[in-house]
């Protein structure tokens, strides 16, 4: 019977799920946990890394910020972060990180990230070459979209999604209206 849960070492999953010329990494479904991640960010054989999948593997704000500090993943450019328990302080950690500043894409759908994480990622000079941001089912709420609205740093964006976020519909409006956001052809908010 096969187990729900990975029962494999990381360092194991490394080896079987790191791509031939080592740029992508998917380790989606594994359940690594925060360990998993500080032992990724530490590992000196991942700095060709472009492409991160972590979807689903409980990590936490310790996890993002070991993503933030690692002195090894400076080529990465999507970073996909699905289904998580990342905070605000782990949104923060990044969006200040020099690891930032490379990517292009960063999917945070279904995390914990409230008006504080919103707000680091609208005022992160990092950021400013992502094209792609999934905010999907977190808890910006108006705050936080209000905050993405007037971001001066996201003007590379040409898909943004902020649906289930308990937005009303005056910062519905403000996104919608945002100078920053006016040559984003998809955008999905409700």
């Amino acid at each position: 019977m096969k187990k729900q849960f990975n029962d494999q070492p990381v360092e194991t999953l490394v080896q079987q799920c790191l791509s031939r010329e080592g740029k992508v990494l998917d380790l989606h479904l594994k359940y690594i946990g925060d360990e998993g991640v500080e032992y990724l960010a530490q590992n000196p054989d991942l700095d060709g890394v472009e492409e991160l999948n972590l979807e689903r593997n409980n990590i936490t704000d310790r996890g993002a910020r070991a993503l933030a500090d690692s002195p090894v993943l400076n080529r990465l450019k999507v970073l996909i972060l699905q289904r998580n328990s990342i905070g605000d302080a782990g949104i923060i950690s990044l969006a200040r990180s020099p690891l930032a500043s490379r990517l292009t894409h960063l999917d945070l759908w279904k995390n914990d990230i409230g008006p504080d994480g919103a707000k680091a990622i609208a005022e992160s000079i990092q950021l400013v070459n992502l094209q792609r941001l999934d905010l999907a089912q977190n808890h910006i709420g108006n705050e936080g979209a209000q905050a993405l609205a007037e971001s001066s740093t996201l003007s590379a964006l040409n898909y943004m999604d902020l649906f289930g976020n308990g937005m009303g519909e005056e910062a519905i409006k403000a996104i919608k209206e945002s100078e920053a956001f006016k040559n984003v052809p998809n955008m999905i908010l409700e």
